[in-house]
């Protein structure tokens, strides 16, 4: 991001938040990021962050967009649209801010779903505008949500389907982020496709955590021991956050915390051993989601998260530099 623009929405966000919040925001920038700091003040201060999971719905505006993300500090933001009506949306938000919104092709739609292969040819015709930096949410293994009449989707990760998108995404240098409840058949078929395809660069979202629908009776995945394995895997910490941030937010995993966001000692180890390949995700997929006050829970919530952590760099990567690697910023 440049210089100039950072510091004009770091100067939006400051007269709201006053002369604290205003440094804190300006903190980001790359000439105070240089600045000498105590080891316990660099695990505190994050530098500017890269939301890499968030959703347009119907009723979100670029100024709602853009006002939220100056007010907590981010810099970049994924977007990718529920249902293809709100595609259109997603294209406008971008146009307004393009160098902020970092735009998917949605995937969020009946036909990805039967895995109708004409939605692969207009994935490959708009990645290769140049605009849409992935593909996703892309839902492989998904219960639904009853009270919302979401299907059951099953769409194998090694199936035809996927094989030929993730050669698509390949050839566009682009990311695909996925959805998957970890059953041991899709942790298969997951792990065929890295093996199938080593230069697809994969974010399996949410960290492993399955859904509190219908699969009581399935663990979280030792998403670590994956990534061991596949270097080109990678995840986020979106969408995990514990109830008491997130009483309505719609939001329904487990939390990678307790109620006070202290780091429970599984997820602790992920983010430790692979904070190279971690990032900072939010998740927004309904409109009380975009509402000011979870917004800026959620984003304090991650912030407290990454503190914890013993190396005083691993911060910086989870909430910004992976992105920043990842979408080539």
């Amino acid at each position: 991001m440049y210089r100039r623009e950072f510091f004009s929405y770091c100067l939006r966000a400051g007269l709201g938040l006053g002369f604290s919040g205003l440094f804190s925001l300006a903190y980001s920038s790359e000439a105070l990021r240089t600045t000498k700091a105590r080891a316990t003040d660099r695990r505190r201060m994050v530098s500017t962050r890269i939301d890499t999971h968030g959703h347009t719905v119907s009723g979100l505006t670029a100024d709602r967009v853009i006002s939220l993300m100056d007010m907590s500090g981010i810099s970049h933001m994924v977007l990718m649209a529920r249902g293809r009506k709100n595609d259109a949306l997603t294209t406008e938000i971008y146009k307004k801010h393009p160098q902020r919104i970092l735009p998917f092709v949605s995937t969020m739609y009946p036909g990805w779903h039967r895995q109708d292969f004409r939605v692969l040819n207009r994935a490959e015709r708009l990645l290769g505008t140049g605009i849409y930096k992935g593909v996703g949410e892309v839902m492989l293994r998904y219960y639904g949500i009853p009270s919302k009449n979401e299907p059951e989707i099953n769409v194998p990760a090694d199936s035809p389907f996927i094989r030929k998108l993730s050669d698509i995404v390949v050839r566009h240098n682009a990311v695909i982020i996925v959805l998957m409840e970890p059953e041991p058949e899709a942790i298969r078929s997951l792990e065929n496709l890295l093996n199938y395809n080593k230069d697809l660069k994969l974010i399996w979202a949410h960290s492993g955590t399955v859904a509190k629908v219908q699969l009581y009776s399935i663990g979280h995945a030792d998403i670590g021991e994956l990534m061991d394995r596949h270097p080109n895997l990678y995840t986020d910490i979106a969408g995990v956050q514990p109830k008491s941030v997130a009483p309505s937010g719609g939001l329904r995993r487990p939390s990678i915390t307790d109620d006070d966001g202290i780091l429970l000692p599984r997820f602790k180890e992920l983010l430790e051993r692979h904070s190279d390949r971690v990032l900072f995700g939010l998740d927004t997929p309904w409109m009380q989601c975009w509402a000011e006050e979870p917004f800026k829970r959620w984003v304090e919530w991650a912030d407290k998260v990454v503190a914890q952590l013993e190396d005083a760099g691993a911060a910086e990567r989870i909430m910004y530099k992976n992105a920043a690697r990842l979408f080539n910023i």
